[in-house]
């Protein structure tokens, strides 16, 4: 009984791990394949840790663009994947209760360089000087009113569809703002929290914290060392500090990874220490039954009965073993998913698939010793003792 159930135990947390490794692969493999609503690969995320004014920023921005390898740059005080991001209370004329939304202050080729689809109206422009949010309209010292952008889930939450938010005006903090332009969703946080309400507007008169540039693909090298000393020019006594924007967002799955990858390798070295178990278990018990396993053949059992006969009875701590290790992974794995807003369902697939894995193994540690034994001359078996 104590070599069973010791052998029970260890295929349960073998069959756990590996459920566990599974789900956490096929997560990550769905979390990165996910429509982030943006384009991130090939951009360069450069922190304006200068103190200096907003012309300081532009003038550094028109620098990069004269270099081939840069399609474009834009300037923001958010960017993706970020913990910077900020928010204003969002009041319609008319409703009671106000909304919180995520604001992005941002160049107005902000939009075009992250790849951003615009789903009704336009996009910011620089020339018109409506398209400007300064500091005395956001604190309602202006009354003039500004126009913003706005993503698709906030226009939802306002009661609009894209084409119905287009001329629509409301509040954002104190200012009067009129949205003139719906885009796509972006996820700016990741796979793991849900599609806020995004307001873009472009604030000029205040210096970005961020600038982001995209590389055309070409002499990234080069391209990266032309950004270093022209920094250098800007600020020769402050360091550049600069990331792509994909490592970033892989930044996000790290912890996942490495904890899959461990469970991954605890599977292997639980498995083959259950294996131990389960053959020193089949060697004992067939010794055990060597005149039954005589008598039968005697009685006209064939070897295939036999083989039969020992893999189900050295199956049953294996099916045991999953009645166990099912409802513990589906109470870690259930809690463990709910840190992702976007996620996969717990298809019972993966839990029989598992099962499946570890009985086949438990048949390969087994079944060579088993057909050895059923093979033996019934004979030799009757001779027993």
């Amino acid at each position: 009984m104590v070599r069973t159930t010791l052998v029970v135990l260890q295929f349960a947390v073998s069959i756990g791990l590996g459920i566990a490794a599974l789900v956490m692969f096929v997560q990550v493999s769905f979390a990165h394949g996910l429509d982030l609503g943006l384009k991130k690969d090939g951009i360069v995320i450069i922190d304006w840790n200068v103190p200096a004014a907003a012309a300081g920023a532009r003038s550094f921005a028109e620098a990069l663009k004269t270099n081939p390898g840069i399609s474009g740059v834009a300037f923001s005080d958010d960017i993706p994947f970020s913990s910077d991001d900020r928010n204003f209370d969002v009041h319609v004329p008319g409703r009671a209760t106000a909304e919180m939304f995520r604001n992005v202050p941002a160049s107005p080729d902000y939009i075009r360089l992250y790849g951003i689809r615009l789903l009704a109206g336009r996009l910011l422009s620089e020339n018109r000087g409506e398209d400007f949010l300064s500091i005395p309209k956001l604190m309602g010292q202006d009354s003039a009113p500004a126009n913003v952008l706005i993503g698709a889930s906030g226009a939802r939450r306002l009661g609009y569809s894209p084409d119905q938010a287009l001329g629509k005006s409301f509040y954002m903090h104190k200012a009067l703002v009129t949205i003139v332009g719906v885009v796509a969703d972006v996820r700016m946080d990741g796979p793991k929290s849900p599609v806020p309400g995004i307001i873009y507007y472009y604030w000029p008169t205040v210096s970005p914290s961020y600038m982001s540039v995209r590389l055309s693909g070409y002499h990234v090298a080069d391209t990266l060392s032309f950004i270093d000393h022209t920094w250098h020019r800007f600020a020769p006594d402050t360091a550049i500090k600069r990331h792509f924007l994909s490592d970033s967002f892989e930044q996000q799955f790290r912890a996942d990874e490495r904890e899959g990858a461990i469970f991954g390798l605890f599977v292997g070295i639980a498995i083959f220490i259950a294996c131990l178990g389960l053959f020193g278990l089949a060697a004992f018990s067939t010794e055990r039954r060597t005149k039954e396993i005589g008598l039968r053949k005697t009685f006209g059992a064939k070897t295939k009965d036999i083989v039969w006969m020992l893999l189900w009875q050295f199956s049953i701590p294996v099916l045991a073993a999953n009645l166990i290790a099912w409802p513990v992974a589906y109470y870690y794995l259930h809690n463990w998913l709910e840190g992702y807003a976007y996620r996969i369902s717990l298809s019972p697939l993966y839990f029989v698939g598992a099962g499946a894995a570890a009985l086949l193994i438990a048949w390969a540690t087994v079944i060579v010793h088993a057909a050895h034994v059923a093979r033996a001359n019934p004979v030799h078996a009757l001779r027993y003792e």
